[in-house]
């Protein structure tokens, strides 16, 4: 009897795009706090390792480096789109935001500087990630 784990929608997501082309690996970036100026942690976050733990993916890491984070530049630049001048006051109600997203957890570490432009510095790590065909099917 073949056993079918439980998944959640984002892991579903992500070996759908996995499998998608199977012969390509899918480039992926994340970022993680850096605490403390420590290395960065070896193991993956629970969306991704869970899904190597049961063998449905392959992962290979390309680089880890330490810079501040793209989400928040992206998500900031995004914000910004019909302001002219964003101010600090537009920079308080965006950081706001983000606050409310990252919830609690290591994640708190990952809070924008009060100031205008202080994005997180975060370890942003690029993997490439491949569908491991069944071979018991």
């Amino acid at each position: 009897m073949i056993h079918i784990p439980s998944l959640t929608h984002q892991q579903l997501e992500l070996l759908r795009l996995t499998k998608k082309d199977s012969v390509e690996e899918l480039q992926l970036f994340y970022e993680f706090p850096v605490i403390e100026n420590s290395e960065p942690p070896i193991s993956h976050p629970l969306l991704i390792q869970e899904l190597i733990d049961i063998h449905l993916i392959q992962v290979r890491e390309i680089e880890t480096s330490v810079l501040v984070s793209e989400f928040q530049q992206s998500s900031w630049t995004e914000y910004c789109e019909d302001f002219d001048y964003p101010t600090q006051v537009d920079w308080d109600r965006w950081r706001q935001g983000i606050i409310a997203q990252l919830g609690e957890g290591v994640e708190q570490l990952m809070t924008p500087g009060k100031g205008l432009g202080q994005f997180t510095k975060v370890w942003i790590r690029e993997i490439r990630v491949r569908a491991v065909q069944p071979s018991n099917l």
